[in-house]
Parts: C-alpha cells; structure tokens; sequence
C-alpha cells in the first residue's frame, strides 16, 4: 500500500480523495479513491509524470477518455469523469469493479472446463458484437484486462477493463507509419495480438475475435500458443508465421475436437477464415458444447442497454468541406503516399484516429520589410508561414476487383477562428486538394 503522504496531489481532482495507489502500467498510474459526499468508492488513473511531453501518449489518452465517455454497457467498467482539456496531469475516474481478473482466476484454477469458459465468453460476447457494431474495437483484449464480477456464482459475469489502445472501425493507418517512424506497430500484448496488427495493415471486429481465441485457449489448455517464446518480438513474428500448437502439444485430452476447432478457427492467420462476429462466433462455441448460453433476445438486450455516441464524433458540416473523392489505393500503399504528400508540402501530421487523418501545411507568404530611412532600396523580403489544420476523412470500400478510399478533405473551423480567416485560407486549401488529388492519381 502507498503511503499516504506519497499520493500526488492531483489538479482538478476535487471532489475526490486518493486513498491508494493499486497499480501502474506503461500509461500511467491507477488509485483507489473515494467521493467526498457520497463516499463512492472509485478508480483514477492517471498519466505518468514523465510521459506528459509526449503528444502521443496525451493523445491516446484523451481517446481513451473520449471512448469510454461515448461509449457505455454494462459489461464494461463505466465511466465517472475525466480530466478538463489542458489539465495537468491528465486522468479519468471510472468505477470501481469488485472483483478478480480473468488472469488471477486462470492462476487460481490452471484451466477450465469448456462449459464455464463459455459461460465466461458469453457476456464477453455480447459486450463485443455491441460494441463493434457501434464501430468501436478494443484492440488489447488480455486475461489482465477482464474483471471476473461474482466468481463462481450462477450471477457468475465479466467486465471489460483499459480502453487505452481502443479506437474506432474505420480506415485507419497508424500515426507511426504516416511520420515515418521505425515502427507501423500501434500497441497490443504480444501473446493476444492479431496478425494483422503487428503487420501495421487494417485491423477490424475479426482482430479482436482473434484475442478472443487467445483467451479461449489459455482457459482451456492452462497455455497461450507461443508461451515458449520470451523474445516479444519472436511472440510478435510467430503470430504471423507459425500455427498455433494443437491442444494435444499440452497434454490436453478433455477438450471435444469440435471446440477445439472453433479455438482454432478465431486463431487463423486470415482475418476471412475468422468467425465473422462475436455472435458468430459464441453460437458456434455453442453448438460445440451442445448447450445454449444465451437467449435469443440476448444480443438485442445488450445494444438496447448500451448508451453510445460515437457515430456522432465525425459528423462533417458541409460548409467545411473542400473537396471530396475517390482514390484508387489498396492499404498498404495509402501510408506510402500519404506521408510521402505531407513531407512533400512541408506538412505535419498531428494526429491518426480511425476515419479521419489530421494534419497541419505551412501556407508561406513573402513580405517585404518597411524602407530604411536612411536607406536607397526596399526592405529584405521576408517569408511569414501560417499553418493551415486540414482534415481528411477516409472511408474504404471495395468495388469490385479495387480497392477505393473516398476521400473528403475538410477545413475545420476551431473556437478562435473567424470567417474571414476560414474565406483567406480558401484559395490555398483548393490549391492543397488539387495537389492531394494529382499525387493520388485520383479521379471522380
């Protein structure tokens, strides 16, 4: 326990007293808190004090924020409040879930029977196909991130923990590859990460149901697939290359062929030979162990239960919007070209989310200084550089045999800009769009 005269003083933090710390990860670190009124017991976690120069780090975290703030279901911990923006150091308050972690229960236990692991799969099931039909994925699905509510009772259920690599369904390139950075990895536990996102290439729903197949199998077997490996980059190449050991490389021998295989089927490489959804895939594990887990109307409860906002987060006002269409690009060309147009304009990319790429452009005027008095010629030309904020909104689609990304380019109007501003930016965003359009090869 941390003493309590070491708890930070926490800016912003009023109506809550640290009681002590819990825990700490490579974000920030988690307390124990109580309300001054209410006396409502909650969680706070909080950004580590030598990661607030890092804009990414803040960024995530503002995300995580924002995620959970639109996003809530009772399968996930709810959250209370967060920090206000600009606030030093950040943090969020969240509920705090009585309880152990699937990781302490698979310790406790060493495995367990196909039965109850569905019975712990099916809330988790639910929770997801929820969420990723409200376009948010969850991206670090670990036994450490699961709370187990009510061991071992028939009210027996888990809760969802740490949104800090969640983001949103949509066309996404990591802010890693767009600056050039050694890395196109953004985030994941090496044991539980799918394929494709160690590979830097587009992540959907069929990512997190791999982690899924991770946990199925840790629960199961008592072992992860590649739990011989120590090197995090050996775990990370072999969930790309090397299959996962069958149960019987464990020993394993109580486990049907039939759920094995639905194990099995969440574990492959290809995203297309995954269980399509997380219904998909609890009703398959269902028809494994020939026993019903869920009702019918179990998956039409859970999204009426949900409160969620986050298709709200992009709405585009027309009167932003520059330009608009279609480029002919498959994936793992649009970081290339991307980045390649940014460093070509001198640009900087601020920031990636799902959907949407945000970046600044120098837009440079020369100025001539005013006539010295005692001077014969003009003053010395001088460059003034406004930075120009762009958005651009990406959607993937597929027609036929290519793969498109339609493409808005919008100018988004922040507090302290005036229209005037906005109608003398214009000429240089049309300018930027045509530019954007000719390195694309794009066309209407």
């Amino acid at each position: 326990m941390t003493a309590l005269a070491s708890l930070p003083k926490i800016h912003g933090l009023n109506d809550y007293d640290l009681d002590k710390q819990l825990g700490e990860g490579g974000m920030g670190k988690v307390y124990l808190a109580h309300h001054r009124l209410t006396r409502e017991i909650v969680v706070v976690k909080v950004v580590h004090e030598h990661l607030l120069r890092e804009t990414k780090t803040l960024q995530r975290f503002e995300q995580e924020a924002d995620l959970m703030r639109r996003f809530r279901h009772p399968n996930a911990v709810r959250f209370i409040a967060a920090s206000a923006d600009g606030a030093m150091p950040p943090f969020i308050v969240m509920e705090f879930v009585r309880g152990i972690t699937l990781d302490q229960l698979m310790q406790k236990h060493g495995r367990l029977p196909a039965l109850r692991v569905g019975k712990l799969m099916a809330p988790l099931c639910l929770f997801l196909q929820t969420a990723h039909d409200n376009g948010l994925l969850h991206r670090d699905l670990t036994p450490a991130n699961i709370m187990i509510v009510n061991e071992a009772t028939p009210r027996e259920t888990v809760k969802v923990m740490d949104f800090g690599l969640a983001r949103r369904i949509g066309f996404y390139i990591p802010s890693g590859q767009l600056n050039n950075d050694s890395s196109g990895i953004d985030g994941g536990t090496p044991d539980y990460i799918c394929p494709e996102q160690v590979q830097g290439r587009q992540v959907d729903q069929r990512g997190d149901l791999y982690s899924v197949g991770v946990l199925l199998y840790g629960l199961l077997t008592g072992h992860v697939p590649f739990e011989t490996l120590t090197d995090p980059y050996e775990i990370m190449q072999a969930q790309i290359t090397q299959p996962p050991p069958q149960f019987s490389h464990w020993q394993i021998r109580d486990v049907s062929p039939a759920v094995e295989a639905v194990v099995m089927s969440c574990l492959s490489k290809s995203p297309n030979e995954r269980p399509e959804t997380a219904r998909a895939l609890i009703e398959a594990y269902e028809k494994a162990i020939a026993c019903r887990l869920i009702d019918e109307q179990a998956f039409a409860t859970s999204a009426q239960n949900a409160v969620s906002s986050l298709q709200d987060r992009y709405k585009i006002d027309p009167r932003t919007v520059i330009d608009q269409f279609e480029a002919t690009m498959v994936e793992q060309m649009a970081a290339m070209k991307l980045r390649g147009f940014v460093d070509a304009v001198g640009g900087q990319v601020v920031e990636s989310e799902a959907g949407v790429i945000r970046v600044k452009l120098p837009k440079v005027t020369e100025t001539v200084a005013k006539k010295s008095m005692f001077g014969f010629f003009g003053g010395k030309a001088e460059q003034q550089v406004e930075w120009v904020a762009l958005d651009l909104f990406m959607k993937k689609k597929q027609v036929g045999s290519r793969s498109l990304v339609d493409i808005t380019v919008v100018r988004p109007i922040g507090p302290g800009d005036s229209m005037e501003r906005v109608r003398a930016q214009k000429q240089f965003c049309d300018q930027i769009s045509r530019e954007l359009r000719a390195y694309l090869m794009a066309g209407r």
